[in-house]
């Protein structure tokens, strides 16, 4: 039997213990936006308050408090969910913010929010100043 904290499947001589401090573990909170119960249109239940929430995710990317943001989408499916990731002091002011969301706040889907921690991954950023473009993936 192997002690998992030295296994060295790799042979690059790293120990689990030894990968253990490369992870960022960045505090973030994950907000999922789901509606109470399914609809069978989401997009003419939101339709009525979505600029309202896209003003509010502006306002939370302006400040500094929205991470990434998006649909709960997958090709043609979906439910009408989204999930926001953001930064805040704790999971209590995480629900603070979350509340504001208007969706939330005039009771057309409602949020949860979770602690959620950035440890890993590639984030690759393309800009283009000459067109004017960028592509994040």
């Amino acid at each position: 039997m192997t002690d998992d904290l030295t296994f060295d499947p790799d042979g690059d001589g790293r120990t689990l213990e030894d990968l253990l401090p490369d992870l960022r573990h960045v505090q973030l909170y994950l907000i999922r936006m789901a509606f109470p119960e399914p609809v069978a249109s989401p997009i003419d239940h939101l339709r009525p308050h979505l600029r309202d929430h896209a003003l509010w995710l502006r306002d939370q990317e302006r400040t500094g408090t929205l991470f990434l943001s998006g649909p709960n989408r997958c090709d043609e499916e979906w439910d009408g969910s989204g999930t926001a990731i953001i930064r805040a002091g704790s999971l209590d002011h995480a629900r603070e913010i979350a509340a504001t969301e208007p969706f939330h706040r005039k009771g057309v889907r409602v949020n949860t929010v979770h602690g959620w921690q950035l440890s890993e991954g590639a984030l690759r950023l393309s800009v283009n100043l000459f067109d004017n473009r960028f592509d994040l993936s």
